[in-house]
């Protein structure tokens, strides 16, 4: 079974072409899963990959969105123009997959879409990071960078349009970034919530979980 192949780009932003290594997601094998529904692979590490940035200007996105991204209105380009020129200035990416790169590759997406005010993929944009400290034994950047998607979680829901379908997933990581954060009653009330709201769901199953071990400790 083949692993990666190359896919090819161009960038929203400033137009330019290039090639970037993608994974097939049949390769992917998960083995289990975090409290907070963090898979852990047994294979390659999607999460090393997913995010596609621009060599030239970089502009960065996950994957699945990156080409169908519209930069609208000069000040937003101007805006963003200016924010990834700085970055570039501080951050040096390497073309190689680690999970270095990857943080970095992270933070930028999360410049994009917090300029481009996509509160939700800002929030999981640093949920990966974290994810990825996690994975390096980084406990103190791991802790910064729930805190901070736990933020965007919670702006997300409290002033941003969305989708139902996605109401679910958001109530569980408001609850579970919660949990994880030590703040117990914010969890449970968050866990409510979703339970109340969103039975039948997926996310409320394991929220329930989470919920009863609350409980329960």
């Amino acid at each position: 079974m083949r692993t990666f192949w190359e896919k090819e780009f161009t960038c929203p932003l400033c137009g330019n072409r290039f090639k970037k290594k993608m994974v097939f997601f049949d390769a992917v094998r998960i083995k289990s899963r975090d409290i907070d529904l963090k898979p852990n692979f047994e294979t390659v590490n999607p999460f090393l990959y997913e995010v596609v940035t621009c060599p030239n200007c970089y502009f960065s996105a996950f994957g699945k969105d990156f080409e169908s991204i519209r930069v609208k209105g000069e000040e937003t380009e101007r805006r963003l123009k200016k924010l990834l020129e700085e970055a570039k200035k501080k951050v040096k990416l390497k073309d190689e997959e680690t999970h270095t790169e990857a943080i970095k590759r992270y933070a930028l997406s999360g410049i994009v879409y917090s300029v481009l005010n996509q509160r939700k993929k800002v929030a999981l944009s640093y949920l990966k990071i974290a994810w990825l400290f996690r994975e390096i034994g980084r406990p103190e950047d791991e802790k910064h960078y729930l805190e901070r998607a736990l933020r965007e979680f919670e702006n997300h829901f409290k002033y941003d349009h969305y989708e139902e379908s996605d109401e679910p997933m958001i109530l569980f990581y408001l609850g579970v970034l919660n949990q994880l954060l030590g703040n117990r009653k914010e969890a449970a009330r968050w866990y409510e919530v979703l339970l109340r709201k969103h039975r039948e769901s997926v996310y409320a199953k394991v929220g329930r979980e989470r919920w009863q071990d609350l409980r329960r400790s």
